[in-house]
């Protein structure tokens, strides 16, 4: 058995092997209680006085912590996980990993952030939408925080896989001449 490598076409680029970029788990503002939270801390005002800001939200927040608390463990346990890798976009269970949807790089036309529902901005939380070259709906992550960050991840890698893919085969198509 031999271990020496296979020769690559471009150094450091491979599209046979898939690998883990970046996962991320819904946040709690994916559940209608997180959401009435976030609506609730939304919503609270913010004295100001000189020299001094003081948000009145912290006041519910401390009373509300640990239904938030319940609330994240049981999505971690029970809910689902969005994982970005060189070949696809998916949803998975977040403690099987067993695969709910997902989609190939090459079948994304645009991803989009849809407006925050009730009680999202709070938690800086937003669904993310990823659509193919007509713009229809091919998969809806909710609630997904910092939302702008892992849609440029999945663009990036998705232009990344599409441009490896062409080197290759202009390579390949130059090696059969």
């Amino acid at each position: 058995m031999s271990t020496a490598a296979i020769p690559q076409a471009i150094p450091g680029a491979e599209t046979q092997a898939e690998r883990a970029i970046i996962s991320r788990w819904p946040s709690i503002a994916s559940t209608a209680i997180g959401r009435v939270i976030g609506g609730l801390l939304e919503s609270a005002p913010t004295i100001r006085l000189p020299g001094l800001h003081v948000n009145l939200a912290y006041a519910p927040a401390l009373l509300l912590g640990p239904v938030a608390a319940a609330v994240y463990l049981l999505t971690k346990f029970t809910g689902q996980r969005y994982t970005l890798t060189s070949k696809r976009v998916m949803v998975q269970h977040s403690l099987s990993r067993r695969m709910h949807s997902q989609v190939a790089l090459e079948d994304i036309g645009e991803v989009a952030i849809a407006p925050y529902r009730p009680g999202q901005e709070f938690f800086s939380a937003a669904d993310v939408v990823v659509q193919n070259g007509s713009g229809e709906e091919l998969m809806r992550m909710k609630a997904v925080t910092r939302p702008g960050v892992f849609r440029q991840n999945i663009l990036e890698s998705r232009d990344a896989l599409i441009q490896v893919q062409a080197a290759l085969a202009t390579i390949q198509a130059r090696g059969d001449g």
